[in-house]
């Protein structure tokens, strides 16, 4: 009897005993996407080199993690993560799911597809079971990290004698990375996870990685952004700012910014967004009239540089960014899962057009 006991228990699948035992491993070395300097070595989108050159707000929202992931393979049958962030930053209306939390995507026949978030505590020590049950073989793996909290540090559960390493993100992403720079929307608000900020979702499909330089309240097209920006070999360089501009600031500052990034990348296509059209705006003129002042400033900017010879800049107009039935945002500015997904549309197909 007790001999067969045994050989019962030999039979029975690795993953009825894997549930409860885990293994943790540190991401600290593992291959990030979306670091806008190589060089890097913690979870922030800029080297502390920069901090004196940039403004306050500007630095501090650098040390959020907003489109940066780690990619890894493995063969466990269940994920979980332990990770900490600074704590203390709550909105309104974004929820806790990207401002703190953990999104996971599996890589499955050449496409990514969502696979589970890491659900943040109320604290700042987080600790969540991500996915179980898989099937043990080895797959590839894109966790993207919090969008509007710092990233302390991050480790993985799984499988105790499962194999997990990173590997070189440039087998799954092709070509030169797409640099996005805009506002607290670019940033991710309000996505309900981080994976559905718009430059994350245009990263998954174009299978190109996109570094995220949105900064809530601060995407003023600022001189050193330009500068900062144009140090990036990139395919494109893709600047939405309008939503924290005023129309004198938009007049003033547009054809100077994207003149810099000509002067240091004079080939690489700069794509200038228009303003959304707030679903507000068709009842507040006062809205309106910002709205419309912005995008014409814009949109004579855009005429003027070609008129001086500059190539490969381009134009996307308001009309249609995040569809017109009112539906896109959660508080008439920022921008709904449903918002991020129809924008994302459209800047693909522009960003296809343009690079290919």
């Amino acid at each position: 009897m007790k001999s067969f006991i045994i050989s019962f228990l030999f039979i029975l699948p690795f993953s009825l005993f894997s549930q409860s035992r885990l293994e943790y491993h540190s991401m600290d070395q593992y291959t990030i996407v979306g670091r806008s300097f190589p060089l890097q070595t913690t979870f922030k989108r800029f080297p502390d080199s920069l901090e004196k050159l940039l403004r306050k707000p500007v630095w501090d929202l650098s040390k959020n993690s907003a489109g940066l992931a780690i990619v890894f393979e493995t063969n466990s049958t269940q994920l979980s993560a332990k990770w900490a962030t600074t704590g203390g930053v709550t909105f309104q209306h974004v929820a806790g799911s990207l401002v703190k939390g953990i999104d996971l995507y599996a890589l499955d026949k050449e496409q990514w597809y969502y696979a589970g978030i890491g659900r943040p505590a109320e604290s700042n020590k987080h600790e969540s079971n991500i996915i179980k049950d898989l099937d043990g073989k080895m797959r590839q793996y894109l966790l993207y990290l919090p969008c509007y909290d710092n990233t302390d540090s991050i480790m993985i559960g799984i499988d105790s004698g499962a194999i997990m390493h990173t590997f070189d993100k440039n087998t799954v992403f092709k070509g030169k990375p797409i640099v996005f720079y805009g506002t607290s929307i670019m940033q991710g608000a309000s996505a309900m996870r981080p994976g559905m900020a718009h430059a994350a979702i245009i990263e998954r499909r174009m299978h190109v990685e996109t570094i995220n330089l949105g900064f809530s309240g601060n995407g003023q097209l600022d001189s050193m952004l330009a500068v900062i920006m144009s140090s990036i070999d990139a395919s494109c360089y893709v600047i939405d700012c309008g939503p924290n501009l005023t129309p004198q600031m938009a007049q003033e500052r547009t054809i100077p910014f994207i003149q810099q990034l000509k002067k240091n990348r004079p080939l690489v296509p700069v794509l200038l967004v228009a303003n959304i059209e707030y679903p507000t705006a068709r009842f507040n003129e006062t809205i309106n009239h910002k709205i419309k002042k912005i995008n014409s400033y814009f949109l004579d900017a855009y005429k003027t540089l070609l008129k001086q010879g500059y190539k490969e800049i381009y134009y996307l107009p308001s009309k249609g960014l995040i569809g017109d039935d009112g539906e896109g945002t959660v508080d008439g500015t920022h921008l709904t899962d449903l918002g991020f997904y129809r924008l994302a549309n459209v800047i693909e197909k522009k960003l296809r057009d343009i690079i290919h």
